[in-house]
């Protein structure tokens, strides 16, 4: 029985692709270069997802089946780069995600605990296959845009106007060009759906779903960004390592009740087991599509490898912050254009098969 996910779904799972890891970081990196002026990069970044997935997915409307389990090396060529991709922004992840658990939550618990952890609950999520991945985050997600939502007009009468000023101007544009190159590589995640196309129930939605779902994304990111500029200051978040905790922390309902980023950060850690599980889940189709296997057996050691990876390439937090800001900017746009290109021949080469097969369709019934 084929699986299916709905266009809502793949738009939901493209949305959190975009933003789950990433603000936890990005925007401290992204304030650090254009200042009260960051608020301006999502709108950037949002352009690029517009190309990008314009790109990979250029005549996916005419497609009636893409088919990611023929031995075309087109196809093990898109599965190999996938799996190159995928295996980064793991072991980027869940480091960067250990590591603010580490010095917000829970600083005398070991790394490993918290990485098992981490893995050990993706990996249960991953396992239940794409419609419980898909379900899942569904579910969350809403709820996680309500936390979004909720945190600026929690904190309206601490928001200052004053840390935008001065606005704009056509010296800021180098700085909104290096944030904006920053933030590519970051957003450009959301090209991991491609791997999961094929489960949709027709295609001629698909794209539209990605592009709204990615928009969503980083419209939760400038919400996030608008805020910590307003309510932080510029100056304070690009010297903050986690500006997005801190924010929480700022929020102070009544007297009584001034704790609750322990609470809300407790609903956002199932939008990251649910972009772990999406990805774990892709780096065993990668396997599957190389191999022209269908099984879930590969998935528990490549789980314990990308957790046993994280730990042994980042043991010293500085190098994390070289990689994720630094080395991933430049090597995660190269794979995300590449791995679009690809695709874009992956469909244009079925688009010719269906015509070939249209074709002599047709001859056969004249004769």
């Amino acid at each position: 029985m084929k699986v299916h996910i709905s266009h809502r779904q793949l738009g939901f799972l493209a949305a959190n692709m975009t933003i789950a890891s990433s603000l936890v970081v990005l925007p401290q990196s992204l304030t650090d270069l254009s200042l009260q002026n960051t608020w301006v990069v999502p709108l950037i970044l949002f352009v690029y997802v517009v190309i990008i997935v314009s790109i990979g997915m250029f005549g996916i409307q005419k497609l009636q089946v893409l088919d990611f389990d023929s031995k075309s090396w087109k196809i093990k060529g898109f599965a190999l780069l996938m799996f190159i991709f995928i295996a980064h922004i793991l072991i980027r992840d869940i480091r960067i995600l250990t590591g603010f658990v580490d010095t917000t939550l829970l600083p005398l618990t070991p790394t490993f605990v918290v990485t098992m952890l981490f893995i050990g609950t993706s990996l249960y999520i991953a396992w239940a296959g794409i419609e419980v991945i898909a379900r899942f985050n569904e579910i969350i997600y809403v709820l996680f845009i309500i936390v979004i939502i909720f945190i600026p007009i929690s904190l309206l009468e601490e928001m200052s106007l004053s840390n935008f000023e001065p606005v704009m101007g056509f010296h800021v544009i180098p700085s909104l060009l290096q944030s904006s190159f920053i933030g590519f590589a970051w957003i450009g995640e959301i090209i991991i759906v491609f791997l999961i196309l094929n489960t949709t129930k027709s295609y001629q939605k698909s794209k539209m779903s990605l592009i709204l779902g990615g928009g969503l994304g980083l419209f939760l990111l400038f919400v996030l960004i608008f805020s910590q500029t307003a309510v932080i200051s510029p100056e304070i978040v690009r010297f903050t390592t986690y500006p997005s905790y801190t924010l929480v922390q700022q929020i102070r309902l009544t007297e009584f009740l001034d704790r609750l980023d322990f609470f809300l950060v407790s609903l956002y850690f199932p939008t990251i087991f649910s972009k772990l599980a999406l990805m774990l889940y892709g780096l065993n189709r990668t396997v599957n599509m190389i191999t022209n296997s269908k099984n879930k057996v590969t998935l528990i050691p490549l789980t314990l490898l990308m957790g046993m990876l994280s730990l042994l390439l980042f043991e010293d937090k500085n190098d994390i912050y070289e990689f994720k800001i630094h080395s991933w900017a430049s090597l995660g746009l190269f794979l995300q254009l590449v791995i679009a290109i690809v695709m874009f021949f992956v469909i244009r080469d079925q688009l010719k098969n269906n015509k070939q097969t249209q074709n002599n369709s047709s001859k056969d019934s004249q004769q």
